[in-house]
């Protein structure tokens, strides 16, 4: 039920992405695929979780799924691949715009959504550079972005964090945020909050409540 907002908005999201970077990089036939991603403001915010529930929530409703995962990491799509099926990795450090466009053409292509979860922070690449990051590859793929922010222990300070995702750089892409560990009274105020100081440009989409007994702790990859 938390997820339903999102859910009901899920389409709705995926017609931004014919407006977001109109680039020589984005295949065309992707504007036949509709995806999201879902990306975090750093390692530890929700994004599994959150592309577990949004999926596992889709598949209640009968819409057929699929997930990727932004990077290398091999232990996400495992988590993925509980629900339904996992298309792999979308890896900007080894394959460029085209190939993550083929990538995610092929293996979703068939599927009424795609599912992307970013990897870290949503800039976070090589180094302090925004290469092989996972907003590489949603402006690669034209993908527009929900923003997964921790609520935990914060109330209106996630305004600022958000502002400041939306004007790190220029069109963003983040089209929506959800909040997770979000107590439910705070929500409708966040919610409202969100849609005064940004308007149309970004929308609350819901959030998950605290719940430690579906809590999936970090593993380390090596």
């Amino acid at each position: 039920e938390y997820c339903q907002e999102l859910t009901s908005r899920i389409f709705h999201a995926n017609n931004f992405h014919r407006k977001l970077w109109i680039h020589a990089g984005v295949c065309d036939v992707l504007n036949s695929v509709p995806r999201i991603l879902l990306a975090g403001a750093g390692s530890g915010c929700g994004k599994t979780t959150m592309t577990c529930a949004l999926r596992q929530a889709l598949t209640d409703r009968g819409v057929d799924t699929i997930a990727f995962k932004c990077g290398p990491d091999y232990i996400d799509p495992m988590f993925h691949r509980r629900i339904t099926a996992s298309g792999g990795n979308l890896d900007p450090f080894f394959f460029p715009p085209d190939t993550l466009n083929y990538l995610l053409d092929k293996y979703g292509g068939s599927h009424a959504v795609s599912v992307i979860e970013g990897v870290m922070g949503y800039y976070d690449g090589l180094g302090l550079s925004e290469e092989a990051s996972t907003s590489t590859v949603a402006r690669s793929t034209g993908t527009p972005v929900v923003l997964v922010l921790n609520a935990k222990g914060a109330s209106r300070s996630l305004l600022a964090e958000l502002e400041g995702f939306l004007r790190f750089l220029p069109d963003s892409g983040i089209r929506g945020v959800v909040f997770n560990r979000c107590s439910p009274s705070l929500y409708p105020l966040l919610a409202d909050a969100v849609t005064e100081h940004f308007g149309e440009e970004v929308k609350p989409l819901g959030y998950l409540p605290p719940t430690p007994d579906c809590s999936l702790e970090s593993r380390q990859l090596g």
